[in-house]
This record gives structure tokens, sequence and C-alpha cells, in this order.
């Protein structure tokens, strides 16, 4: 998708032609990501994130909500 859009992430406009594609407001999508950053910059856009951090903790700045597991998400709904 980058390729048609010309952009990366942390571009907005990756995050806003998901959520246009899709239908849904920011606020209905749930972001995940291993990379802290990036799930900041959809956080920053309005959307659920959270961080998959599998190995180590996070660092405490920025404080980016993080799982260890996919199965936690279950925890969300």
């Amino acid at each position: 998708m980058s390729a048609e859009l010309g952009c990366n992430k942390p571009d907005p406009r990756m995050y806003h032609h998901a959520s246009t594609a899709l239908g849904l407001m920011p606020t209905q999508r749930l972001f995940i990501d291993d990379d802290p950053d990036l799930v900041q910059a959809a956080r920053d856009l309005g959307y659920v994130g959270r961080a998959l951090v599998r190995d180590s903790p996070l660092p405490d700045v920025p404080p980016v909500p993080s799982i260890t597991t996919l199965t936690e998400l279950l925890e969300l709904f």
C-alpha cells in the first residue's frame, strides 16, 4: 500500500487511507505494531493502539500501551 500512496508510516496518509477504505472512524480501529513510535503516531490520530512487545519492556517515554501476546487483545472487547 505504501507504494500506491507514495508514503510510509508514520505519515498520516497511511492511517487515513486505511480508515477511509474500511469506512471506519479512527476511534473504531485498533492499530497494533511492534514499533511503539508507529503506535503513538496512530494514537495521535485518534486510533486505539497497542505496541506488541514480546522480548523486552518498552521504555517509559513515551508511554504507549503495550501487550506481550495477541491474546491480550481479547480483554479490549
